[in-house]
């Protein structure tokens, strides 16, 4: 018995080796299953190209409200509303009889203000044909007193101050008659560019004033050329529409497509819709198209420089938007912003440079400064 007992605890002994061999080689094995490699990509700079579907809408090219400058009763309508009209056409004609009164007054007086001068001016030259002689005739000594000849010299000065003034008083009254002639222009309204009455508001008798006008006798709008007006958000503001045509649909015309061209950007942000406005010029000579439809544009842009990442790079958390750089083999959350996405790939703003490690599939719980390990 005592020598089967010898026997016996080597084989233990033995046995318990081998299990615990076993036990650690299949912890090792689920240590190194556990630890997760990432995969992970290099941030490099892409040139994009593509389109933008943006809103717009259609506005005539030149609009105006016409009112009143000077109060009257209308006397007469030339045009309604649809009518089409010529710069220079008149309008409305208005009456104000105290208008034209003033504009008679004012001829008068220019009239007596030229009498005036012209009587001054003829004094004045008799007094100079006076004193001239009266002059030579004082170079024979005895002839001539000097008393007379200061006398003659003194009148001769007052003559000319007299038509001095003479001739202010007419030229006064010259821009007092341009005045209440200007007014007087004022009776009759002219379109001041070709284009279409859109709205009327006065009829024949309507009292109108310059002081309490709150709506316009007449709106005016040019609508052989419109624009299309789209305020593009402040992420597509630094893109390049310049040389890029666009297409539009009307919501009031469905299935139908239209071309134009950019024509102009305002080169600013609106503060409260941080949008810059972009133009087309739309030629509308068969008056198929109405200024005040909206309308939805597809524009084409260009951009260089941008660093772009596959959407499932792009974390976003309740509290962040972030990305993971990994730097050594340790992660760090960068914040970024969105810009431009298409093709499963989205533009990012951040503290980043071509040449970093990102990850392509990262986690929400990953914080900076774990060790992550990376597959490029």
């Amino acid at each position: 018995m005592k020598q089967m007992a010898k026997h016996t605890i080597p084989f233990l002994s033995l046995l318990l080796l081998v299990l615990f061999s076993c036990n650690s080689s299949e912890n090792s094995r689920e240590s190194v299953k556990e630890e997760k490699v990432y995969e992970a990509f290099t941030l490099q700079e892409s040139d994009l190209q593509g389109s933008i579907s943006l809103p717009g809408e259609l506005k005539a090219f030149e609009s105006v409200d016409i009112f009143p400058k000077i109060t009257g009763y209308v006397q007469s309508i030339k045009v309604d509303r649809g009518s089409k009209v010529k710069k220079g056409e008149v309008i409305v004609q208005i009456e104000a009889p105290e208008i034209m009164a003033e504009l008679s007054a004012a001829k008068a007086k220019v009239l007596q203000a030229e009498g005036f001068a012209q009587s001054a001016e003829s004094k004045l030259s008799t007094m100079k044909d006076q004193y001239n002689r009266i002059q030579k005739t004082s170079q024979t000594p005895g002839t001539v007193s000097a008393s007379d000849l200061l006398r003659m010299e003194n009148q001769l000065k007052e003559e000319e101050s007299n038509a001095a003034s003479a001739k202010s008083a007419l030229e006064a009254a010259r821009y007092q008659l341009q005045a209440a002639q200007q007014m007087a222009n004022y009776l009759t309204i002219r379109a001041p560019f070709d284009g279409v009455v859109t709205e009327r508001n006065v009829h024949t008798g309507t009292l109108v004033s310059a002081q309490t006008g709150d709506k316009p006798m007449f709106r005016l709008e040019m609508n052989d050329v419109l624009r299309l007006e789209i305020p593009v958000p402040e992420s597509y503001s630094g893109l390049d529409f310049g040389s890029d045509s666009l297409s539009f649909t009307l919501n009031s015309q469905s299935g139908k497509n239209y071309k134009a061209m950019v024509s102009r950007q305002s080169g600013s942000l609106q503060n409260a819709s941080r949008t810059e406005i972009m133009e087309a010029d739309v030629p509308n000579k068969d008056g198929n198209l109405k200024a005040g439809s909206f309308a939805q544009a597809k524009v084409g842009y260009k951009k260089e420089g941008s660093l772009m990442i596959p959407n499932t790079a792009l974390v976003t958390s309740m509290e962040d938007r972030f990305v993971v750089k990994v730097v050594n083999e340790e992660a760090h959350r960068v914040s970024v912003r969105k810009g431009i996405s298409q093709n499963g790939q989205t533009e990012i703003f951040g503290d980043l440079q071509p040449g970093d490690i990102i990850l392509k599939n990262p986690s929400e719980t990953i914080q900076s400064g774990d060790r992550v390990k990376v597959d490029l």
